[in-house]
């Protein structure tokens, strides 16, 4: 009965069969009555052989390598790290050969969790802080502004925690097409039609020019469009000196042939003389109306 017993046994199921394997190879046959006391301490050796059998450990070999993984993965990473926490925490150690199943189970519980793991989303913060400064510029306001509206499109939204530094690099790339930024020039024409038009003068015809050369000496050249009020007003001071002009009065020269000096105006003496040829031409129209009225009654 103790052999039937060894018989259905898995003997690689055990750490060291070898003491079954002696009490059952220590059996002697044919023993007579007299000696059952002999032939049942053979039973007894076999049966407590058995009971002393020690199942072999389970093999936690997958088990230890998915702990592994779990254990290298950053759980920061991840949107939730629970159900692998839990996984890890579920692991019972010391189980033996005959629960291998359970054990086996335990790393594939820690091997799911992990595969249905998501990473967080990248942080698109200096992104969109820097699509926002780019959206904040007046674009006409630079000489080329294609570079910032190509890193803008080269944006690609979507991408996890693990992509950070690429996400980093599209933010990057608008903030350095920003920097390289250069604002176009001022528009200086009326400053240079003010020029102009002071420049057409003749400085000696006017009691004083200086405020005017004084304008025109401050305009400062090579401003950008963020300066147009700064050149404006130069432009603007110029017209203002030039509308203070004030031209030195007409000089009076004496005709050649009249040597003795002026007593008077002549201007009086023209206006006396006109005002008697009027005189002369009113009293003769008045004479010949009344000769003409004094026949009309005749």
């Amino acid at each position: 009965a103790a052999i039937d017993k060894v018989k259905t046994l898995d003997k690689s199921l055990y750490k060291d069969y070898s003491a079954v394997e002696a009490a059952i190879n220590a059996v002697v046959r044919g023993k007579n009555i007299d000696e059952q006391a002999a032939v049942d301490a053979m039973a007894k050796a076999i049966e407590d052989a058995v009971a002393a059998l020690e199942y072999k450990d389970a093999d936690y070999t997958k088990v230890d390598e998915a702990v592994a993984k779990a254990n290298a993965l950053n759980k920061d990473d991840y949107k939730d790290f629970s159900a692998v926490q839990a996984a890890l925490d579920a692991v019972v150690r010391g189980k033996n050969i005959t629960e291998q199943s359970k054990v086996d189970a335990m790393a594939k519980a820690i091997e799911d969790a992990v595969a249905a793991l998501e990473y967080k989303d990248a942080d698109y913060t200096k992104v969109d802080e820097a699509v926002a400064k780019a959206n904040a510029l007046n674009k006409d306001e630079y000489k080329d502004f294609s570079a910032v509206e190509t890193a803008m499109n080269a944006v690609v939204r979507g991408k996890n925690i693990t992509e950070q530094s690429k996400v980093d690099a599209m933010a990057k790339a608008i903030e350095d097409a920003i920097a390289a930024l250069e604002y176009k020039d001022a528009d200086y024409s009326k400053v240079d039609a003010a020029i102009a038009k002071a420049n057409a003068l003749n400085k000696d015809d006017y009691k004083d020019f200086s405020s005017v050369e004084a304008a025109i000496e401050a305009v400062v050249r090579g401003k950008n469009i963020t300066e147009q009020s700064a050149v404006d007003t130069m432009a603007k001071t110029i017209e203002d000196a030039l509308k203070t002009l004030e031209k030195k009065p007409a000089e009076t020269k004496p005709e050649s042939g009249d040597k003795s000096p002026q007593t008077g105006d002549s201007s009086n003496i023209m206006l006396w003389i006109a005002l008697l040829f009027i005189s002369g031409g009113a009293c003769t129209v008045l004479t010949v109306k009344r000769k003409k009225s004094a026949s009309k009654r005749r």
